[in-house]
């Protein structure tokens, strides 16, 4: 799937904090490099699409896009507010940096309502500004802090959506799983890479996800196949093939089995 990678951060740059640009636009999809970007808008109406997603704009709202996400903005008023880029090493000595870049599945929601909260996000928002503007003394420290201070607001906001792994199993599972979905498949696999029992994973999945390994991984695949419907050009036989089907036809069958409906159809359908 070729889709446009943005770097808008320099390569030693860590963290970025700019105000969100006050036009109306429409944006095509695209990624980021392996740096999450985090937008506050205050104002603003329209649509931004994130990944299988789509969320209406609202004022006060935040949203996360994550490395490896697509998105896009369809906007119809004018937005105001702070877009953050930071690299993953900028969170590399804190207690965020494994929980929060754990690639699938996903730790985060992409949109928060800030409302119930917010005279302390536009606080937090307003000093990550300042120091970033200033560069006094200690401010990588402070900015840093700042974007914990935030996260933990959040948790306090919607306790409920931040979930916590806790197994050490589990999370090397996912790590696997981001790194080799389009070519392995097979939880026996996975279990040899992690060098324990099939038996061993499968039990950690029920455990902490109520989930067999299988159906994990045939999530991570369905995932992965949903995007490249939604967002290339790339024809059936080619998605198959990047997938490491043997054939279009295993592709359709196991698609319909996710799904319900055939590939073709549920591209005809988003389209």
């Amino acid at each position: 799937m070729r889709l446009p990678l943005k770097n808008k951060l320099h390569p030693r740059e860590f963290f970025r904090i700019k105000r969100m640009k006050e036009v109306i636009k429409t944006t095509r999809p695209h990624g980021h490099k392996d740096y999450l970007e985090m937008i506050f808008l205050t104002e603003g109406a329209g649509l931004h699409h994130i990944d299988l997603h789509t969320f209406t704009v609202t004022p006060n709202h935040l949203y996360f896009v994550l490395p490896g996400q697509i998105h896009s903005w369809e906007l119809t008023e004018i937005p105001k507010g702070y877009v953050i880029m930071f690299q993953k090493d900028f969170l590399l000595e804190t207690n965020l940096y494994e929980w929060l870049f754990q690639k699938f599945p996903q730790p985060l929601q992409n949109c928060y309502n800030l409302s119930p909260m917010l005279a302390d996000f536009v606080s937090i928002f307003n000093q990550m500004e300042q120091e970033h503007l200033h560069e006094q003394a200690h401010y990588h420290e402070i900015i840093q802090a700042l974007v914990i201070l935030l996260f933990s607001k959040l948790r306090r906001l919607d306790s409920s959506s931040w979930g916590s792994i806790t197994s050490n199993t589990i999370q090397q599972f996912f790590m696997l799983l981001s790194e080799r979905y389009h070519e392995q498949k097979d939880v026996q696999t996975y279990a040899d890479l992690l060098n324990i029992t099939s038996r061993t994973l499968n039990n950690a999945c029920k455990k902490y996800l109520n989930k067999t390994a299988s159906e994990v991984i045939s999530e991570k695949i369905l995932q992965e196949a949903k995007k490249r419907l939604l967002y290339s050009d790339a024809n059936l036989a080619d998605i198959a093939f990047e997938l490491n089907f043997t054939d279009p036809s295993h592709f359709n069958k196991f698609f319909k089995r996710q799904t319900g409906v055939l590939p073709g159809v549920y591209r005809k359908g988003i389209s």
